[in-house]
This record gives structure tokens, sequence and C-alpha cells, in this order.
């Protein structure tokens, strides 16, 4: 009698056990995401700091203020508040709507303006296009634009809030500086911008991602994420020579390496939106000529912090909030300075050219938002924050300060658009 084979086959689990797999697997990931501490210092300043901005905002945008008539020779301002005037929805997708958000979610639903170059009027050449792409691609899937713009971004701030707390640990300062760093950049006064469709979170992100991989001595994830930024804003493109001061610091004396050929996608970015902009333009430099339509004039960088000093009383002007931009832009700038002192010259680098070169267009204007992605500045912020005095003062003035620059958001007060 011929013996059997015995089938070496072996059946795959059924759907029971397929279930319980994967329910491991999930459980494991979240246990391994609870025990990383990044993670934890990153969602606490994550939600708490959004937990404020979008209460604060919220509750501005159901406030309606008007003037009523002469009281007994007095104008009296009043406030009325409906909370249940509109939705909640509403009222967010109208915040979308404000400043540069507009721009940003018309180039996601229309995309760029197909015409020759002029300087006569604005256009959306300026609006570099990562972040409209992102939302462009998001809405496909939601079919909602404005309320899918700000969930973007928050999830890009949630992101970077973690990259950023590993990024300072990669460059080797203790958990606590690391800490700290997180907390003072999702508090800083004009972070609400973090969680609008304003291109702030995927640039943060990006920033922070390159820099982290390049600690580590990934060049290509560096230059990828690099190339990310200069697609993201026109300063991405300041983060490939602070690539290159990094490559120099890790292999001196300096020698060639294939891997550092991955930092040619740091200005890939701009190169590939430079190429469209002449291919519908004619002009592959439209996004920074179309900025004398705004006004943009270039000079020498002190002037603009000139012209405050002789005039320090002129605390707000328009969009213009003069005193706060001031106070963003001189920190920054010393900070830049400090970080050279400790031998940190690609942060320097980073931060000294991201300030000099907006200052250069002799405003003031804006720059309080251009200096809260700047994660270098909270590292300095966050070693002086070693005083526990320091610490306390650093987090009283940074959260009121939201807290107010948040409700003069919501009531659409100039000053609030930086």
């Amino acid at each position: 009698m011929q013996s059997e084979r015995r089938s070496t086959w072996t059946p795959l689990p059924n759907l029971t056990n397929s279930v319980k797999l994967f329910r491991q697997v999930i459980r494991g990931g979240f246990t391994a995401l609870r025990s990383d501490h990044s993670l934890r210092a990153a969602g606490f300043a994550f939600f708490l700091s959004r937990a404020i901005v979008f209460f604060i905002l919220i509750i501005a945008t159901h406030v309606t203020l008007y003037n009523p008539p002469d009281n007994f020779g007095r104008s009296i301002q009043e406030i009325s508040i409906r909370v249940r005037r509109t939705s909640v929805q509403d009222n967010l997708r109208m915040l979308a709507l404000r400043g540069d958000g507009s721009w940003y979610i018309a180039v996601a639903q229309k995309g760029y303006e197909q015409s020759a170059f002029d300087n006569e009027r604005v256009h959306n050449w300026a609006f570099f296009p990562l972040f409209p792409l992102a939302i462009r691609m998001a809405a496909g899937l939601t079919g909602e634009y404005q309320l899918t713009a700000i969930a973007l971004s928050n999830i890009f701030l949630f992101f970077a809030l973690f990259a950023l707390h590993k990024t300072v640990l990669a460059f080797g300062y203790e958990q606590e500086i690391a800490d700290r760093t997180v907390f003072y950049t999702s508090f800083f006064p004009a972070s609400y911008f973090f969680s609008l469709p304003w291109t702030t979170s995927l640039f943060l992100l990006t920033v922070t991602a390159s820099f982290w991989a390049a600690k580590r001595e990934k060049w290509l994830w560096a230059g990828a994420f690099a190339g990310l930024a200069s697609a993201t804003h026109y300063s991405g493109i300041f983060v490939f020579p602070s690539l290159l001061i990094l490559y120099w610091q890790s292999t001196r004396p300096l020698k060639f390496r294939a891997s550092a050929l991955g930092l040619l996608l740091a200005p890939a970015g701009l190169l590939a939106f430079m190429a469209y902009l002449y291919k519908v333009t004619g002009n592959a430099f439209a996004f920074a000529d179309a900025q004398s339509a705004w006004r943009v004039r270039w000079g020498l960088f002190l002037r603009p912090l000139y012209a405050f000093l002789i005039s320090p009383f002129a605390l707000a002007e328009g969009w213009n909030f003069r005193l706060l931009n001031f106070a963003a832009a001189a920190m920054a700038l010393i900070c830049g300075f400090v970080l050279l002192r400790r031998r940190e010259p690609a942060l320097a680098f980073f931060t000294l050219i991201s300030v000099i070169i907006p200052l250069s267009t002799l405003t003031l204007e804006a720059h309080a938002r251009y200096v809260m992605v700047l994660f270098p500045v909270s590292i300095v912020l966050a070693i002086m924050g070693r005083s526990q005095i320091v610490d306390q003062v650093i987090r009283v003035i940074f959260i009121s300060l939201l807290s107010l620059m948040s409700a003069f958001f919501g009531f659409f007060f100039g000053p609030a658009l930086i």
C-alpha cells in the first residue's frame, strides 16, 4: 500500500485569528506611541494650545460689535453676543478665507492664473504650490475646501511639533529643553496662524524634518524635506545652505559621500515652481516680481527696525502690529547671534537669513508670523527657560498675547493679520 504523503501546506489563519492579530498590532502600535516622550510632549502642547485658540476664535466670531447712537453726549462701544447666530462650521469657513487663506484656497480650487506677466495688479503667483496642492488632494476626498484646509494645517502642526522635539534632541539638547521648545512654539503669540489655512504649519513640518534627518546623517531625506520646504515658501530655500553647513560639520575633514547627493533635492521644489511659472507666464521669477503689486521695496534690513525706534508709540498701523513684529524680529536677530556664540552655525545661519531677507523689504509687517516658524529661536528661549522665573515669564507673556491676538483675529481686527 502506497504511503500517504503528509501535506506541508499550512492553512491561513481564520478570520477570527486575523482580527486578533490586527488588534495586537494596533495595540502594540499605540503602546509604542504612548511610550514616546516626544509624542507626549507634542500632543500636550498641541491639544492645549489649539483648545485655547479655537475656543477664543469660536467665541469671538459669535460676538457682534456695533456703535449705538450717542448716549448723553458720549459714544459707547457696546457688544452684542449672539451665540446661535451662525453655526461653528460657517464661522470656521469664514475664518479660513481671511487674509492669505483665501489666496491659498483659491489656488487649490482654480489653480494659477494662465496669463502673461504684468506687475500692475496682484497675482496668485506669489503663493507657493505645495500647500494648495495638499488642500486640493484632500478636498477631492472630503468635497470641502475651507474646513479641509483648517484640518490639514492642524494635522501638519501636530507632526511638526513631534518632529521639532526630535530635532532638538538630535542637536544634543536635553529633554527639558525640547519640551519647552515645543511649548513655546505652539504658544507663540501669532501661532493661531498654525491652525488656519496658511503655509506656516506645513513649512514648520518640512523644515524641522529636514534638520532632523540631517542630524541623523540621512542626507537623502534631508534633501527631500528641504525640497518640500522650498515648494511651500520662498524662505524654504534657506534650508539648503544650512544643510551644507551641517554636512560640513559631520564630515570634518570634509569628505565626499555619495549619500550627500541627496542634498541636491533641496532646491527642487523652488526650481519646479519656477519652471511652471515660466511655462504659464513667461517669467520664471513671477513669484518674486508679483510682490511689486504689494508695494514691496528693498533696502538695508536695519531701516524698519530704526523706523520703529524713532516712533515707538505707533504700536499698530493697518495690518501691521508694529510692536509685536519689532519684538519678534529683534528677538530673532539676538537669538541668531546667541547661536553663533554657542557654535551652532547651521541654526544661526537659518535664523539670521530668514529674518534679514524679509526685513530688507523695508517693512515690519508679518515678521511675528515669519519668526514663529524659526524653531532655533524657540530653542534659545528654551535654554533661557532653565531659569524657572524666565520660563514662567515667557509662558505668561506668550499665552496672554496668543489669547489676545486670537480674539483680535476672530473680530477681524487689522493688527491680528500681522
